[in-house]
């Protein structure tokens, strides 16, 4: 990419106007060229009017540089306006193995607003880092405010793991709030595990909640399709003959 538009842009970055601030910041963002790194953070530091900083911080996360991770943690942490936190939130994917999956963890706890909780969610889920298992586990269990539970439960089935398995089937049951046995059963059925299928058909013929019968019923009737049976029934039928099979 030429030098010209990235020298033009960075220039602009420091006018008077806030529109051509906002508008270069914008720029230097989808350039991807780390060069705009430095000019951005030190324009985010004087910066006073939201829009522009709202732009300098997905710019700075779209570039994915190291030296950006601090500003964009202690923005997410302390500024005051949310759709600047929340496109920090967002942008913390972009930088990959350089995140601290535990130290987003923590943020997640500690928030309060429920998107920014959204969408450190999404970016926990990216980062698909197996060792916080435990952990989501046990906080989950201890955890009584409904929305974060609900936050450490999608995390959770998004892992196709035999200790997250066995958390959702305890989810599904009637005792357990609405919200949280539909986002047990949405992550079962991501998991597309034949094992789960009598567990859904069950959910699907007997579960309280209309959206979670159906939300069964859609997930058991894509895999019968994919598995090319004529009905879920011939489909589970089939499976609880071959689980009852004696091994040879």
């Amino acid at each position: 990419m030429s030098r010209i538009p990235i020298d033009k842009n960075i220039l602009l970055l420091f006018d008077s106007d806030p529109k051509k601030r906002r508008n270069a910041a914008e720029a230097l963002g989808q350039s991807l060229n780390k060069g705009a790194v430095k000019p951005l953070l030190n324009q985010l530091e004087k910066e006073t009017v939201i829009e522009v900083r709202r732009a300098i911080i997905l710019s700075l996360s779209f570039l994915g540089n190291e030296e950006a991770l601090p500003i964009i943690l202690d923005v997410l942490k302390n500024d005051s306006d949310i759709e600047t936190r929340r496109n920090a939130a967002g942008g913390l994917r972009f930088f990959g193995e350089k995140i601290n999956s535990v130290e987003i963890f923590e943020l997640l706890l500690n928030e309060t607003d429920i998107d920014i909780q959204n969408v450190l969610v999404g970016t926990i889920i990216f980062l698909q880092d197996d060792s916080l298992i435990p952990r989501l586990i046990k906080v989950f269990s201890k955890e009584s405010y409904k929305n974060l539970k609900g936050c450490f439960l999608e995390i959770i089935g998004s892992y196709d793991d035999s200790r997250t398995k066995e958390l959702l089937l305890e989810c599904v049951q009637p005792e357990i709030d609405d919200d949280l046995r539909l986002i047990a059963t949405r992550a079962m059925g991501k998991m597309n595990d034949i094992k789960l299928i009598p567990h859904l058909y069950e959910v699907y013929k007997s579960d309280s909640c209309k959206e979670i019968r159906d939300c069964a019923f859609k997930i058991l009737e894509e895999l019968s399709i994919a598995l090319q049976y004529s009905t879920i029934e011939q489909m589970v039928l089939d499976y609880l003959d071959k689980i009852k099979e004696p091994e040879t």
